[in-house]
C-alpha cells in the first residue's frame, strides 16, 4: 500500500508540474524587437548641414528629443537682432516638427548669448511670444564667442521629452 502511495504522489507531482508548464506557455508573449533606443533626426532642409559638419541637429534617445545648439545669426545690413532670434526660433520649431513635437514638448532650454545685457531682452520677448505655459526650464549664459564669428550672437539647445510618440 506505501509503495502505490508514493507513486500515486509521484504521478500527482508529475501531472501538476506539466499543468503549470502549460499555463505558464500559454501566457508567454513572442518578444517584439524594441525600438531603438537612439536614433539621429535630420530635417531635409539640414541635411547638407549634418554631412558637412558631421552633427546632428537632434537626437532622439528614448523618450527624450536633445536639439543641438541653433544660432542666431545677425545677417548682413539688419539693424536689429530680431530678424535673427525669430529665424532662431523657426529652426528650433522646424527640428521640433520633424519629431512630432512643439514648444509644449520642450523642458528645458539652454541659450548662450555673447552680450547678455544687450540681448537678453530681445531674446525674452520674442520667447514670451512662441513659448506658452507650462514654460520649460530655462537657463540663459554670457559668453564670449559661439560658433559663426562676429555675427552670432545667441546660440539655444533644447531638450524635449515625447513619451508618447
Amino acid at each position: 500500500m506505501r509503495h502505490g502511495s508514493v507513486k500515486t504522489g509521484f504521478r500527482l507531482g508529475l501531472v501538476m508540474a506539466a499543468m503549470t508548464l502549460s499555463a505558464c506557455a500559454a501566457t508567454m508573449t513572442t518578444k517584439v524587437a524594441p525600438e531603438p533606443l537612439r536614433a539621429t533626426l535630420v530635417p531635409d532642409r539640414l541635411a547638407g548641414t549634418y554631412e558637412a559638419l558631421q552633427y546632428a541637429p537632434a537626437t532622439r534617445a528614448g523618450d527624450m528629443l536633445y536639439l543641438s545648439g541653433v544660432v542666431a545669426t545677425v545677417a548682413e545690413g539688419e539693424t536689429t537682432i530680431q530678424p535673427a532670434i525669430n529665424r532662431m526660433f523657426d529652426e528650433i520649431e522646424m527640428i521640433l516638427a520633424e519629431a512630432g513635437a512643439d514648444w509644449s514638448d520642450v523642458v528645458d532650454v539652454t541659450s548662450y548669448t555673447t552680450d547678455l545685457d544687450a540681448q537678453l531682452g530681445a531674446l525674452w520677448a520674442i520667447k514670451s511670444e512662441r513659448v506658452s505655459a507650462p514654460y520649460p526650464s530655462w537657463t540663459v549664459i554670457g559668453t564670449n564667442g559661439l560658433y559663426g564669428g562676429d555675427a552670432a550672437i545667441i546660440e539655444t539647445k533644447v531638450t524635449a521629452y515625447l513619451p508618447d510618440r
